[in-house]
């Protein structure tokens, strides 16, 4: 397995030279960084993450999870997430790569497999023990970008059997439950993907339990679990994200951006924001 770490860590050196590189294989983003960095808040769309060189730490609320070269990381549901490259140096950069989820395929993959759907408590991410059969895949379906022509017909077969690793993998009853439909950690994804969609949106927890179609006391109970916050606290954190975005862009005023991204009232806005980032909206604002 080193041998072809070695090789995917080659690879990088010649296709990532900038911090995040995406590439001409959908969903497949490369990233590369010199130095440790700053805690950076961000949302995680469902992802397969692998760290070959360095190490990576994230933060889901309070939970605290180190990825290694040892490791992959799973995340199956739309998640914030505080993430900071811990170990690089320019003799030994981080390297990391992502592979976006495709739930119509695992959804086809799991489709036979209801018999091991697991504990209704799993979370939405997760990580486990690195192995051959999820690495030597996945260098195969970097190597693809040495071959751009071979992208469009072989890149959907390699990332097809990466996901049939990953539900034989150390994490395959998350992975599993992620695909069938009726699963308690599907209802929540279907709700997080809503949430996400119209978080400037005023809603309730009935509303999402309804869209779940679970009970509400269920609801709440699966989506602490599966998020480690409560529904109205993810869509909080989605407004807030949404919100450092724009100021940084400097598309608006202040008061302008907290109407858009769904506050009525600008004092909670900047509380929130600040209790979140450690700064004003104001110290973000691009001028």
């Amino acid at each position: 397995m080193e041998t072809t770490r070695q090789s995917l860590i080659e690879l990088m050196r010649f296709h990532c030279t900038v911090p995040k590189q995406k590439t001409p294989i959908p969903g497949l983003t490369l990233f590369r960084s010199d130095a440790p960095t700053e805690p950076v808040r961000s949302l995680y769309d469902p992802r397969l993450c692998v760290v070959l060189q360095g190490r990576k730490e994230l933060i889901l609320e309070r939970e605290h999870i180190e990825i290694g070269p040892s490791d992959y990381l799973v995340v199956v549901l739309d998640l914030p997430v505080t993430a900071r490259v811990a170990e690089a140096n320019p003799h030994r950069p981080h390297y990391a790569i992502t592979l976006d989820l495709d739930p119509a395929i695992i959804a086809e993959l799991v489709a036979d497999k209801s018999e091991r759907r697991s504990a209704t408590k799993t979370k939405g991410a997760a990580i486990a023990g690195l192995t051959a059969d999820i690495l030597e895949p996945l260098e195969r379906l970097v190597r693809l970008l040495d071959r751009p022509k071979d992208i469009e017909t072989l890149a959907p077969l390699v990332q097809r059997e990466l996901f049939y690793r990953l539900i034989q993998g150390g994490l395959g009853d998350m992975v599993v439950e992620s695909g069938l439909g009726s699963s308690n950690l599907s209802r929540i994804a279907r709700t997080t993907a809503w949430i996400k969609a119209n978080f400037d949106q005023p809603v309730d927890v009935a509303t999402l339990a309804d869209i779940a179609g679970m009970s509400q006391t269920s609801y709440y109970r699966a989506f602490k679990a599966a998020t480690a916050m409560s529904p109205l606290q993810f869509r909080t954190r989605l407004r807030l994200h949404e919100a450092r975005r724009r100021l940084q862009l400097g598309i608006d005023k202040i008061g302008s951006i907290a109407f858009a991204v769904g506050y009525e009232n600008q004092s909670q806005f900047n509380r929130e924001y600040r209790k979140l980032f450690g700064r004003s909206p104001g110290a973000d604002l691009s001028r």
